[in-house]
């Protein structure tokens, strides 16, 4: 099956799921997430398949949202564009979670935004030495999605969860191994060759405990992320429409810094 924006491989029962928009440093668009989403049923329905590797082309893993087609939708009043890459992208992340395979994410270069989201949803992460998680959802005024929070604090704890959300600090490859969010770190030059090495140990495991095993992960550290993602698209919904919203966008856009509250805010509604 062919992917306008995956490059989707399978081999001794190992697959590869490459983000193939190198161009845009592999954006997070609707477009990919719904690709993504059906590359995971397609996994999912192949029993050969024992392990799935996802990765990025070209120089980054992932740059995070597709700020052009968000400014896109502004442009076009196009008021629920945001709310349905969210939406998607919780179904990716709800797939990721719930399929009886393993993932792993193998990490060069930038992991931003929703492609930091999208690793910390895998079962593994295994990252180059250059690698950056970046987590800037505020500077365009919005909440992070795909399960950040959620999964992110389960590493960190509360008082790192807010201080890195809140000023959306850089965390190193380092510092992400100290946590214990990276599994592997690696050269740039040997990836693929540590990234294969882990899915070759995952695949002769008992695919049946394997699963449960994932299944009880789920059911224990994972309890609640449902919730979390449904409430991420009412949040998104409701912040879509705030000016510090298309603030953030045109301050990304324009390379400057943004300048929010320019209007008082009203009384949030009930949430």
């Amino acid at each position: 099956m062919d992917f306008e924006n995956i490059v989707f491989k399978a081999r001794d029962k190992i697959a590869t799921v490459t983000l193939n928009s190198p161009k845009n440093f592999n954006a997070i668009t609707e477009e990919l997430l719904v690709d993504l989403g059906n590359v995971l049923d397609l996994c999912s329905d192949d029993d050969s398949i024992r392990v799935i590797v996802i990765r990025g082309e070209g120089r980054v893993f992932c740059s995070g949202a597709d700020i052009h087609s968000l400014k896109k939708g502004l442009e076009e009043h196009d008021m629920q564009k945001l709310v349905r890459i969210v939406r998607a992208a919780g179904n990716v992340g709800r797939k990721i979670r719930s399929i009886r395979k393993l993932v792993i994410a193998s990490l060069h270069g930038a992991v931003a935004a929703t492609g930091c989201s999208l690793a910390l949803l895998c079962d593994f992460r295994v990252a180059s030495d250059d690698v950056l998680f970046i987590e800037a959802f505020l500077n365009i005024g919005l909440i992070p999605d795909m399960g950040y929070i959620f999964s992110l604090g389960r590493y960190v704890g509360f008082g790192r969860l807010t201080e890195y959300l809140m000023l959306s600090k850089l965390l190193t490859v380092d510092k992400a191994y100290e946590m214990g969010l990276v599994n592997v770190v690696t050269t740039k030059e040997n990836l693929h060759t540590e990234t294969l090495a882990l899915a070759k140990k995952l695949v002769v495991l008992p695919h049946d405990a394997v699963a449960l095993t994932k299944n009880l992960i789920n059911q224990t550290v994972f309890a609640g992320l449902d919730q979390c993602l449904d409430r991420e698209i009412k949040y998104q919904d409701l912040l879509s429409r705030s000016d510090n919203y298309s603030e953030g966008v045109e301050a990304f856009l324009e390379k400057r810094p943004a300048i929010f509250n320019r209007q008082e805010a009203p009384p949030s509604p009930a949430i």
